[in-house]
């Protein structure tokens, strides 16, 4: 072993020859407290994408936690079968004095579109569909009927509410259908149209794939079903109408033709028209004349009253335009078509305030105008020319009685033939025309078309449309990843503890000598430091004890106090790695036992506790060669606490113990002391003052930074020299993504061929 006066004529011989630099020294000599923290950016990606590496663990758990969930959940919904059938709604023709279209009306705008999804969506078809399928029976539909459960006939709040349910539904008479049952009916039907297509989307959801499909088929055929009886009874209607009138005009025909048979037969006029005068003939004249007046007059009136009618029910401009022959209102039609395809093109093409829109718009504004004030004026003339045609009959009527004042009886006996002629013959001419119309109307009530058809059936589906597993579980997937990484920056933001030198030097202010990584399994750490003098731990006590010797280029320490800010940092197994690292190296090393209430140095070196020990000495009981022992492992010599003191704090701030220290210090190169931690007591505090560096135990990632920081402050206070800090039982792998390894010489996976773990 070198001599210490062999070892100081070394080191000053080194001095000598090294040549100085001012930068360095001053870099050397600066004080802990005046490194200056690096300014942090507002946003860093990089650290960013450390903390996610680092908080990996935490992000999978939460997406597995999550999709685990979300699949149990996924699991245990009911599945629902969604089946669809598509109707068209078909277009017909119009037709003057047809009583279905005043009655149904039915055209394939939009308005009559909805109309048409309106009566799909009506309680009228669901009561229909309930009643041919026998729903009312079905627990899908009437949640009184559903067996119950074990858990539910225990629960007392359903023992009430399922009393008053069967009586509810005992009141209500078996032919009528609960309305609860038909909205959730309909709750379970979705109608909509396919584009700008006339064609209506039915759709059905069930618990049951079969009965899904089957109810939305009975839903297609009900509405077709519901328009062919609607069809009907408007046939039915009109012909009853007819019917009834063709009566009333048998009738009259049979009075008017009696009456004239009668009349002949009474006065005794045969069927020759010889020796009629001209006041007879101009009677006759007149008399054609009236009944062409009387004649026209009932066709005016018809027309009128019949367009009228028209006007008050709705029936449609094109029907008036057909009663009427009017050709202006057909162009006028056919111009709203040309306009209403042009809006349909447009309006795919350009929005609602486009001026094209605005002006196809207001140019279909003008044209219904237009057709309204020709529908107006056709009405007004028809008014007219019946007014016209009753003065013209009124005229000719006095005429007549004008000329029956100068004929004779005769004559006015051939006038009252013709008269009653004629009104057999406008009596029968009118029955002919009912009758007629009437046989029109039979046929077409005979033999129906729906105006819609289903353009194909509704299919048993083969998977359910709810719940949709593969857009749940990718929701949940992003949700998780994001509630994972959210987790992980929250807890990243609420770790205290130190992670990497940087951190030690930005919030202390003292230099961090070495980060030693966490050694895995149940072995004594300081025995490392001898079974693998080439690890990455070895490394690391290595790093410190030179940046301990840095400390102090001129003057390197000779005691040295190692603690901590509380217990269970690994300070021991530190101050004997280090010791024991320093005697390898061919330097005289005492290890001290400093922790008086829980010593542990022993522990780490020996099997069984010696018999003597510090407290020993100094209480005079033995001699310092008594209290001294040898490590079997190294040259490290030690001294340990065998007995514990009842005043530990003041035995370590006697005048014994530092007589003890001056005493010891010719005789090694390097004492360590393992003192007790700093924030418990204060027996630290007062070692400090003998020691000529600290070096300060840190757990990494796990001691609060604000626990740390008062132990400096504290040390501070009773005057030590803090060489630095060191940071134990660290995760390497954690430390290379967020301090890459440097502060420890690349303790990753890089350089793994450097070390013999």
């Amino acid at each position: 072993m070198i001599s210490r006066s062999s070892r100081s004529a070394l080191l000053e011989t080194a001095n000598i020859q090294r040549p100085r630099d001012p930068e360095i020294e001053a870099a050397v000599h600066r004080a802990p407290h005046s490194i200056e923290p690096a300014p942090e950016a507002e946003f860093d990606l990089r650290a960013l994408l450390r903390v996610l590496l680092a908080r990996q663990r935490t992000i999978a758990a939460t997406v597995a936690a999550c999709m685990a969930i979300a699949l149990i959940v996924v699991l245990q919904l009911t599945p629902i079968y969604s089946s669809s059938t598509l109707i068209m709604v078909g277009q017909r023709e119009n037709k003057a004095f047809d009583p279905e279209s005043i009655l149904s009306g039915l055209t394939t705008d939009t308005a009559s579109i909805e109309n048409q999804i309106q009566v799909l969506r009506s309680s009228a078809l669901a009561e229909r569909v309930v009643k041919q399928l026998d729903l009312s029976l079905d627990p899908e539909f009437d949640p009184a009927r559903k067996p119950r459960s074990w858990v539910s006939a225990l629960n007392p709040m359903t023992w009430f509410a399922a009393t008053s349910g069967r009586e509810d539904a005992a009141r209500i008479p078996q032919a009528e259908i609960d309305p609860a049952l038909l909205k959730r009916f309909s709750s379970k039907m979705a109608v909509a149209t396919q584009g700008r297509s006339s064609v209506i989307k039915v759709s059905f959801e069930s618990t049951d794939r079969t009965k899904a499909a089957l109810i939305a088929n009975a839903i297609a055929d009900q509405y077709i079903v519901d328009q062919l009886e609607t069809k009907f009874d408007a046939a039915k209607r009109a012909t009853d109408w007819l019917n009834g009138r063709l009566g009333e005009l048998a009738e009259q025909v049979r009075t008017a033709e009696s009456a004239l048979e009668r009349y002949r037969a009474d006065n005794g006029f045969s069927d020759a028209r010889d020796g009629v005068t001209l006041a007879a003939q101009q009677l006759s004249e007149i008399n054609g004349q009236i009944v062409l007046a009387r004649s026209h007059l009932a066709e005016q009136e018809a027309k009128y009253r019949q367009v009228s009618a028209l006007g008050r029910a709705g029936g449609g401009v094109d029907s008036i335009a057909a009663v009427i022959n009017s050709q202006l209102i057909l162009s006028l039609r056919g111009q709203q078509a040309d306009l209403m395809r042009k809006d349909a093109e447009l309006s795919a093409k350009y929005g609602s305030r486009h001026p094209q829109m605005i002006a196809l718009h207001e140019e279909r504004k003008n044209l219904d105008a237009k057709i309204q004030e020709e529908v107006s004026r056709i009405i007004r003339n028809l008014a007219s020319e019946v007014d016209v045609a009753r003065v013209r009959l009124s005229s000719l009527e006095g005429s007549l009685r004008d000329i029956r004042g100068t004929t004779s009886t005769q004559g006015q006996a051939s006038i009252k033939l013709r008269e009653l002629e004629r009104e057999a013959q406008s009596t029968r001419t009118l029955y002919d025309t009912f009758q007629s119309r009437f046989k029109e109307t039979e046929g077409k009530g005979q033999v129906q078309t729906p105006d819609s058809r289903r353009l194909d059936r509704a299919s048993v589906p083969s998977e359910p449309s709810f719940p949709n597993t593969v857009l749940i579980m990718g929701l949940t997937l992003f949700g998780s990843t994001v509630f994972g990484v959210l987790m992980a920056l929250l807890l990243e933001r609420l770790d205290n503890g130190f992670k990497t030198g940087a951190d030690v030097e930005r919030a202390l202010g003292i230099a961090n000598l070495a980060i030693v990584p966490s050694i895995a399994g149940k072995v004594l750490v300081g025995d490392r430091i001898v079974q693998k003098p080439l690890s990455s731990f070895s490394e690391a006590v290595r790093s410190f004890y030179t940046g301990l010797l840095l400390s102090n280029v001129d003057t390197p320490p000779q005691v040295v106090l190692v603690t901590s800010t509380v217990p269970g940092e690994g300070k021991t197994s530190l101050s004997v790695s280090l010791g024991r690292m320093a005697a390898r190296n061919a330097k005289r090393v005492l290890l001290i036992d400093g922790d008086l209430r829980h010593p542990s140095v022993s522990g780490q070196i020996l099997p069984q506790l010696p018999e003597l020990g510090l407290i020993d000495f100094l209480a005079g009981r033995c001699e310092l060669s008594q209290a001294v022992y040898r490590d079997p492992m190294s040259p490290l010599e030690f001294m340990p606490v065998v007995t514990k003191p009842s005043n530990p704090a003041g035995v370590l701030g006697s005048q014994s113990m530092k007589n003890l220290i001056e005493a010891l210090r010719p005789h090694y190169d390097l004492i360590v002391i393992d003192a007790a931690p700093v924030l418990p007591v204060s027996d630290t505090r007062l070692l400090a003052s003998l020691a000529d560096k600290v070096l300060y135990v840190v757990h990494w990632d796990s001691t609060p930074r604000e626990a740390v920081a008062s132990g400096i402050k504290l040390l501070r206070e009773a005057g030590a020299d803090i060489a630095g800090s060191i940071l134990n039982r660290a995760d390497m792998r954690q430390h290379s993504i967020y301090g890459y390894g440097y502060s420890s010489y690349g303790y990753g996976g890089h350089y793994a061929k450097y070390y013999a773990e």
